[in-house]
This record gives structure tokens, sequence and C-alpha cells, in this order.
């Protein structure tokens, strides 16, 4: 095959997919994959899932395209009013785009605008953490603290990260639960101090860890803490739910978790169980109103931002989600998969943690199960349980270099929320037989 597409993978050996149906994908020699990650955390319910493409189909027959300065359309208007009414607090203004990665410089742009309404415009840094990951374009990569990516594209990118997770399991702070009083989160302050809060526009986090930490889940007062320090300094606090908004943690939005109502939310990925590109963030009424009243025109945005046929697709994703509980039901789901992957972990030598909520969880990997000796990069570890993985029918999603930017090895888990008792335990299953199959191969090495 000679194929002329820019692709990360070696294209002239990957696998061609032909068919979704379900938790699977199919492929040209009738294998069949069980979408363990949902592809890239977005097909959250299902691949050929009907009631999302004959919605699709049926608008196409209406109206495919409109362009944002010119008309409104009734999809994006009953869309915008959906999300609305399922965010947490006063999140009531949505705008759209088309990626997560997008969604994350509308959020960059709108924290600015509120602060030059307010006449304070030196308020521009964001301040962001380490192992995180807010988007690929330049805006969202300055904001991302994954280290591989920054490292590609260092001299366009701006310096955000300075926060550490709050990675309990191996503290980068090297501190002790029992003593630490949430050192993780008062570190903020002690950062405002330094740069002064009155050049800091906001902070952005990820409520769960997702791709650069796989399911990295703070302690049970983290956010508040966090909360408690932007109010205090008049600083915007941005939850990025690209990946945990719609339900994928059992709740509308992790957020929700720890009653915790943003200035801003970012969401993607699962607003339309990756049907159509679409993505977008939510902004509280009171910020919306400052801009509003002060006469600053927030034109940011993009071509196919509000596109009805991406509309289309993610109210048909929202009305399937509340009909059949989905929400309710990948709470359920998850306590079945975190039961499964702590029985697989007393199995398996090389699994040191198990983490996340709901249908998102991360499986980390280490020599031995306290997690203090590291695979070295050069084991590849990551690589190898992916690639094992794979030749089983399982797709699991690769983490690795969340400790320091170069160590640190783990898998996160995030199947369709539409998964079944059954599929889960085929889940747990395949994976547990991929990650013997690498233990084999090491004791044998």
């Amino acid at each position: 095959m000679d194929s002329k597409f820019f692709s990360p993978l070696d294209i002239n050996h990957a696998v061609m997919a032909c068919r979704g149906e379900g938790v699977y994908i199919t492929d040209d020699n009738g294998k069949r994959y069980l979408d363990g990650s949902s592809g890239a955390m977005t097909v959250s319910l299902g691949h050929n899932n009907k009631e999302i493409t004959d919605a699709v189909k049926n608008q196409l027959d209406l109206l495919a395209f409109t362009y944002r300065s010119q008309f409104t359309n009734e999809p994006l208007e009953e869309l915008c009013r959906e999300i609305s009414s399922l965010a947490p607090g006063d999140l009531e203004y949505v705008s759209l785009a088309n990626s997560g990665s997008e969604a994350a410089e509308l959020a960059m742009k709108m924290a600015y605008s509120y602060w030059t309404s307010r006449r304070l415009p030196m308020k521009r840094r964001i301040i962001s953490r380490w192992s995180s990951y807010h988007g690929s374009t330049v805006g969202a990569l300055s904001m991302s603290g994954n280290a591989a990516r920054r490292r590609e594209y260092s001299p366009y990118v701006s310096d955000f990260p300075v926060l550490e997770l709050p990675f309990c399991h191996l503290c980068p702070y090297e501190k002790k639960p029992s003593d630490c009083n949430l050192f993780c989160a008062n570190h903020l302050q002690t950062l405002l101090n330094r740069f002064g809060a009155e050049n800091v526009s906001a902070v952005i986090c990820e409520p769960i860890t997702g791709a650069s930490g796989a399911g990295i889940t703070p302690p049970e007062d983290y956010f508040h803490r966090i909360q408690e320090i932007c109010r205090k300094n008049e600083v915007l606090l941005i939850m990025d739910e690209v990946i945990t908004g719609f339900g994928r943690t059992g709740k509308y939005f992790a957020s929700e978790h720890w009653d915790i109502v943003p200035d801003i939310i970012v969401f993607g990925k699962g607003i339309t169980s990756g049907y159509f590109p679409l993505a977008g963030i939510i902004v509280r009424r009171d910020i919306h109103d400052c801009i509003e009243e002060k006469g600053i025109k927030f034109i940011t945005g993009h071509t196919f931002g509000g596109n009805p046929l991406a509309c289309a697709s993610a109210i048909a994703t929202i009305e399937f989600m509340k009909s059949r509980n989905i929400v309710k039901e990948a709470a359920e789901k998850g306590v079945l998969l975190k039961k499964k992957l702590h029985e697989l972990a007393d199995r398996c030598t090389i699994i040191s943690d198990i983490r996340g909520k709901g249908l998102l969880w991360g499986v980390e990997f280490a020599k031995e199960r306290t997690g203090i000796e590291l695979f070295t990069p050069e084991n590849n570890i990551t690589g190898k349980i992916v690639k094992a993985c794979f030749e089983r029918g399982l797709i699991v999603y690769p983490s690795a270099g969340f400790i320091d930017g170069k160590h640190g090895d783990s898998v996160l888990l995030s199947p369709p929320l539409t998964i079944t008792e059954k599929e889960i335990e085929h889940l747990a299953a395949l994976l547990e037989a991929s990650i013997h199959d690498v233990e084999t191969n090491m004791s044998c090495e």
C-alpha cells in the first residue's frame, strides 16, 4: 500500500479498520478488536450507533452548513440549551469549536477577554500542571505539561506548566499523604506570589488526568483548595473536561465529583461520541455578562463552529444518554471494572497502581508493586503492553513519561459507556493475558 497520508503510524504496515459495531472494530482480515480506549477516549456510545448516524443523515437532508457570522441554526441553538442545562451551577453560555485543542484556546481567550473587560489587561499568564495535556495547537500545547510533546516544538511554546500533579502514589514533591496537608494544592499560592496574581489570568486543570497521566485522580479536598486560592487571588479556574465530560466518569462532568463549579469548562470528544468533530467551552453567567456589558466582542471562532451536522450528532448523543441512563450506568459499570482491575493487579507482578473513576482507569507498571523501582524508557514497557494487547484484540491507550518527562509507564482504559458487564470481563481477561505475555518475555530476556 503506497499511502500518501502523513501519519504517526508506519502506514504501510498499519492495520486497516473496516467496520465498527458497539465496542468492537473489525479489520480487513475479519479480526475483531475490543475498543478498550474508545479510540482516543472519544467513541463513548459505541461504534455504528444507529440513533446518532440517523440524526446526522436526517440533518444532511435539511442543512449541512451555515457560517456563524451570517446565520444561526436550530441544532446549534438546541444544543447550547441542552449543554447549559447539564452544566453545574451557573455555567450557562456556550461557545463552539471543532476540537479540544481549539476549545482550550477559546478558554484562554475568554479568560483574557474577561480580565480586559475588568480593565486588568496585565492578567495574561496561564498556570497549568506538568503531565497534563490540553491540545496540540501552539496555545493549547503551551498550556500542556506533556514533556515529550513540548520538546518537539519547544521554540514555540510558552512556559505555562509549573504545578505538579496531585499524584499521591509517587508524590512529585516527595510528601506523604498523612502529613502533606495538600502541599500540591497549596503550592499554587506560592506560585501566584512569585508571578504576581495581578499577572495571572487562569489556572487550567484536568479533573482526572487523561492521556498524559493515565487516570491520576486528586485527593478529596484538592480542587476545593485550588478553587479557594483562585478566588482569593482573582484568578479564573478552567477545568479541561474534553476527556472526562459527558458521562465518562459517571457524572456529566467530573467536576461534580467534588461539587466544584469552575469558571470555564472545556469539553469535546464525548459530546458527539466521535461521530462529528465538535468541542467548546461553557462559561459562567457573570463572566459572559461582564464581557457583554463592557461591549467587548468575543468574536474568535472557526469556520465550522456551530456546524448543524455536528450539532445534530451532539443532540442525538445527549438524547441517547438521557433515555438510557448512560451516565448512571457508567458509574455502576465503573465499579465492576475497578474490581476486575484490582483483581488482575493481584495476579500481575508489574502492576503498581490502579486509579480513576467511572469508565476512565489508568493501570501503572513498575518493576515491583510499590512503584518505587521504575522501568527505564529503554524497557519500553508501555509500548510492549499496548502491542501485546493489540495482538490479542484489545485496544488500550498509552501513557508514558508522566513522572518526570521520561519515566512512568501506564495504559489508559476508557471503553464505550455502552459496554456490557460481559464485555468488561472480556476486556479484563484480554488485558491480563497481554500483561502476562510481557511478563513472560521479560523473564526470558
